[in-house]
């Protein structure tokens, strides 16, 4: 080895090295932003949760549509995914019980990394986005809505403020109306063989 190599090997400058420290301040600083959005998200839901139970008689269990419906906890989400962190999509579920449970996923996927202990069904409310800014169901989307049917109510995914699809099961299962600026605009439809 020559001289110089030694010196950077001694001196602990080695290009290896200096990579893998900035891949461990990389994964860090985002694994830091993932939790700052998720906990942005419940605060804003546990404000909205909080003032419908001071207007309300009986245990949060017996709440409906806490937030799912709310505009500004939607653009607080899609801030999350967009802004808080570097386009990553971001899912928020309401249980049976209004809880509410987020996770965070790469620019296309989002899963629970670990299965959120304590959900009770039936699901309220699903909602995820879409980063790249398109609000519409994915073929896994479809397949999620399809399986979850008798235990979802309803869902959102986000493509933007504004811009987003929903979608009630007990409506039309099978299609999902698009909104752009708050207005729908478009609907999209899948068979029994999605």
């Amino acid at each position: 080895m020559g001289r110089m190599k030694d010196k950077m090997i001694k001196d602990g400058n080695d290009d290896g090295d200096d990579i893998h420290d900035h891949y461990e301040i990389e994964q860090a600083e985002l694994e830091y932003f993932r939790q700052k959005a998720i906990d942005d998200i419940k605060a804003h839901y546990e404000f909205l949760l909080n003032q419908q139970l001071r207007h309300c008689v009986g245990p949060r269990e017996k709440l409906q549509a806490v937030a799912m419906h709310h505009l500004e906890f939607q653009e607080t989400i899609w801030r999350a995914s967009t802004e808080t962190l570097p386009n990553l999509e971001v899912q928020v579920v309401i249980d049976g019980k209004n809880n509410c449970f987020v996770s965070t996923g790469s620019p296309g996927f989002v899963d629970f990394f670990e299965p959120p202990i304590g959900m009770s069904l039936p699901i309220r409310c699903w909602i995820h986005t879409h980063p790249f800014g398109a609000a519409y169901f994915s073929g896994t989307d479809i397949r999620t809505v399809s399986i979850w049917e008798p235990n979802m109510e309803c869902a959102y995914v986000l493509g933007g403020e504004g811009h987003y699809g929903f979608w009630d099961s007990q409506f039309n299962p099978k299609q999902l109306e698009i909104y752009l600026n708050n207005e729908p605009v478009k609907t999209q439809t899948w068979g029994e063989e999605e």
